[in-house]
């Protein structure tokens, strides 16, 4: 079944956005550990891995629908934080970008009428959901711990976040 080209353009940008998502987790990786904050790099590394599969499932999915693969320029990622919870402030509003992006796929497949592509968003629709909380429960630690000014509390959260699997 072919895609519609609007819906065709909205999940190519979106197979793009997992990737710019992934490249800027990277940085993140980067930036904890140049602080020596193995912990948070771990976490942000199964972040890439995540946003990377889901790019694959976009792609994956185009390329069932008849549709063509168009790569994108990437943006610079963000390097330089003033803090632990600045990174975990830039990652939520980046999640929060990918959910309104997603919603949008869905907004207009459901105006298309294509049930396909609602079918296959709805596990990204949980995804997001799950992706917001999670990171705004790491947020909400941050602050109740004040990490970035006790370094006890910091690296009892770091050697947490390093537990992730």
């Amino acid at each position: 079944m072919k895609l519609n080209d609007e819906l065709k353009a909205l999940l190519n940008a979106q197979v793009n956005m997992e990737i710019e998502a992934a490249y800027q987790y990277k940085a993140m990786s980067a930036y904890f550990e140049g602080r020596e904050l193995e912990g948070f790099a771990k976490w942000m590394d199964a972040q890439v891995q995540e946003e990377l599969g889901h790019s694959k499932k976009f792609y994956d999915y185009l390329l069932k629908r008849e549709g063509k693969i168009e790569y994108f320029e990437l943006n610079k990622p963000k390097a330089d934080f003033s803090s632990v919870k600045e990174v975990f402030e830039v990652a939520l509003a980046h999640e929060q970008k990918v959910t309104a992006s997603i919603e949008n796929i869905y907004k207009v497949a459901r105006n298309l009428s294509d049930f396909g592509v609602e079918n296959f968003l709805d596990f990204f629709i949980e995804e997001q959901e799950e992706e917001e909380e999670t990171v705004k429960k790491i947020i909400d630690k941050i602050t109740l711990l004040n990490v970035d000014n006790k370094n006890v509390e910091l690296y009892l959260l770091d050697k947490e976040m390093g537990e992730r699997k």
